[in-house]
């Protein structure tokens, strides 16, 4: 490759402080964080926009809620608990089946009660995964991933990123959950990245702890090449929510259901970078393949 192209391609990346300052501050007002950055709150606005989102089950607003919240579950089956204003996916319980009165079976395999649901929903709405003195629980249904999404790790959710400018998708990629990132689709601690194609919605690349790789490394499907289900649906699910809110500069995660097709999981004002890596170019190139600035 030409010097030329070496310092073109570099100038196309964006780092942290690049990022802050051209496009975070830029398009967003630290007045509107609060409506990222709360989930709940994120979710008023999608539903008031027709923005489809996974069924909200049950909030609980403070300790006096915990018992009205756990006898809201009593014959529930397949739903996550998460706190309001939680990130990176910490304090999040996944719940499978009823496996009889206060017991469920917990994602992965492991048995959870309803007393250790009651210490759980403490400790979220005491901000022990917030960073806050206190917060909200929620308690969503659980997504069924449609089987592309399932077939490449069926104990995860995968979840589709796509940064968005003014409405406009930008860039996109696919997480992957692995074993060694705990079932989680975060590729800081080892799940996958794949890049998408953002006119055909087909992975053009894939990634794992910073390598190169063309299948998952512990399944051993095959990652480049997918065409992933319901793709311009979609892209219109991110276009639709990111319309929907204040924020110029997003990353909108998507779900897709077996049955309800695309969900907007939530949104995030600040981004991560590692999308550049997983994609194999820079945020600015992609910027000026889809004719936007910044």
């Amino acid at each position: 490759m030409r010097l030329r192209e070496v310092l073109g391609r570099r100038r196309a990346l964006y780092g942290i402080n690049r990022r802050n300052v051209e496009m975070v501050y830029a398009h967003n007002r630290r007045g509107d964080y609060p409506i990222a950055d709360d989930k709940l709150l994120c979710k008023e606005h999608m539903v008031r926009a027709g923005v489809p989102v996974p069924e909200t089950l049950v909030v609980c607003e403070g300790l006096f809620a915990i018992v009205r919240t756990l006898r809201a579950l009593d014959d529930a089956e397949q739903f996550v608990v998460k706190p309001a204003n939680g990130s990176g996916g910490e304090g999040i319980v996944v719940v499978g089946d009823r496996l009889g009165p206060g017991r469920w079976k917990r994602a992965g395999g492991a048995e959870v009660t309803d007393r250790e649901l009651h210490r759980h929903l403490a400790a979220i709405v005491l901000g022990a995964f917030s960073g806050e003195l206190e917060d909200r629980a929620f308690v969503e249904r659980r997504i069924v991933p449609h089987p592309i999404y399932l077939d490449l790790w069926a104990d995860g959710l995968c979840d589709v990123r796509i940064i968005t400018l003014h409405g406009e998708p930008v860039i996109a990629m696919v997480r992957v959950p692995t074993a060694q990132s705990g079932g989680r689709a975060n590729l800081h601690q080892g799940g996958l990245g794949l890049g998408i194609d953002l006119d055909t919605g087909k992975t053009t690349r894939a990634l794992h702890r910073g390598r190169s790789v063309t299948t998952h490394p512990e399944s051993g499907r095959p990652l480049v090449g997918l065409e992933l289900p319901a793709w311009q649906d979609t892209v219109d699910v991110v276009r639709r929510a990111a319309s929907a809110v204040p924020l110029g500069y997003l990353g909108c995660d998507v779900v897709v259901d077996r049955v309800l097709g695309p969900l907007l999981l939530e949104i995030n004002a600040r981004p991560g970078l590692e999308i550049q890596n997983v994609n194999g170019y820079g945020i600015g190139e992609a910027l000026a393949a889809r004719g936007l600035t910044p």
